[in-house]
């Protein structure tokens, strides 16, 4: 990590004005990342700011960027002639579609499988074996010599170490790296505001969701699929929240969790698709890429969208949301069908080749 270092600062310290953009959904490991980042740039002398193409939607999120003052705009008008490049943290594309070719992509950092998608990047970490992307920019501050200041260093390891807290599942799922990271950020990490932002109740909105959801549990195999109806633009964090909690609770290894997301103000409606799985063999990324390539997943957790703009005058809506869900379920089970004949194929080719060696070696 001591050369990712040293390349991001060379490739950053190009430029005098950096845009930041977040294009998912603005959750705290992307929030964090994107602070920790503009704050490094503010001591390389690098104007910067921070995009997010959604609003939060959780109290927990507001309550974690006001007590750690995170500057955020919200929106997607970027005045390009302000800025000189961009920054992409925790989102496997860093192809920005009202950006284009205007100003190049400085660095691309995530944690997620690269996208075939993606644009050439003067800086590109790409790790898997990363719980968080915030616990790749805390190893490049690890080894940068900034001289933050003492609020400044509290501020910026608090909110990297609820980024990783959350992106973990709450340090169930970390790796090596996770650990290393949260080594350094431990020495400096505010406990007083970490734990005021996690003791955040879940919001009575979620909770209705959640009930929602498994009132309308539908068992395939060893998976279990979830529909919502829909849901306002404001809440969709729940979807992602009801579904770490059903697994939580569930029998079954995989589950997904889905709703119609709708935003009238912008003239935006999408199929929102959350999956969550307790099994490590599981490649939920390749899974969702076979269905669109709008989404991804990492081990244990993966999400996709589908654009459905076109239907936001359907006069019929519980004819709209019964095409929708119909069409998911059959995506999904198909997609559970898929991996298993792919998983029996290739035990076949693994016993075939067993068998073959053991046939040559008998022969010699």
């Amino acid at each position: 990590m001591n050369k990712a270092a040293a390349h991001f600062l060379e490739a950053v310290t190009k430029y005098k004005s950096i845009a930041i953009y977040i294009p998912g959904s603005p959750d705290p490991d992307a929030i964090a990342s994107a602070y920790a980042i503009k704050q490094i740039l503010k001591h390389l002398s690098i104007e910067s700011d921070i995009f997010a193409e959604h609003k939060i939607s959780l109290s927990q999120n507001h309550v974690f960027i006001d007590s750690l003052g995170i500057p955020l705009i919200f929106g997607r008008d970027i005045d390009l002639k302000k800025y000189q490049a961009y920054i992409v943290p925790d989102f496997q594309n860093n192809r920005v579609e009202h950006i284009g070719d205007s100003i190049p992509c400085v660095a691309h950092i995530d944690h997620h499988g690269k996208s075939n998608n993606s644009v050439k990047a003067d800086f590109s970490l790409i790790r898997t074996d990363a719980g968080s992307t915030s616990t790749l920019v805390t190893l490049i501050i690890k080894h940068l010599d900034v001289d933050f200041t003492e609020q400044e260093m509290a501020s910026i390891t608090t909110a990297l170490t609820f980024g990783i807290q959350t992106d973990t599942d709450k340090y169930n799922y970390m790796t090596p790296l996770d650990l290393e990271a949260l080594g350094f950020l431990s020495e400096f990490t505010d406990a007083g505001i970490l734990q005021e932002i996690i003791n955040m109740p879940i919001s009575p909105e979620t909770l209705l969701y959640y009930n929602k959801a498994k009132g309308n549990e539908i068992v395939y195999r060893d998976w279990a699929f979830y529909g919502i109806g829909y849901v306002d633009a404001k809440n969709r964090d729940s979807i992602a929240i009801s579904a770490d909690m059903i697994l939580k609770n569930s029998d079954q290894k995989t589950i997904a969790v889905f709703a119609i997301i709708e935003n009238h103000k912008k003239g935006e409606m999408y199929l929102d698709v959350s999956l969550r799985t307790n099994s490590s063999s599981l490649d939920l990324n390749r899974l969702i890429k076979r269905i669109t390539s709008d989404g991804g997943g990492r081990r244990y957790k993966g999400a996709y969208q589908v654009k459905l703009n076109y239907f936001l005058s359907a006069p019929d809506r519980d004819m709209l949301w019964n095409v929708v869900e119909a069409t998911t379920l059959e995506a999904l089970q198909r997609s559970r069908n898929t991996l298993y004949i792919t998983g029996l194929e290739s035990i076949y080719e693994s016993v075939k080749d067993k068998i073959i060696s053991f046939l040559k070696k008998d022969s010699e």
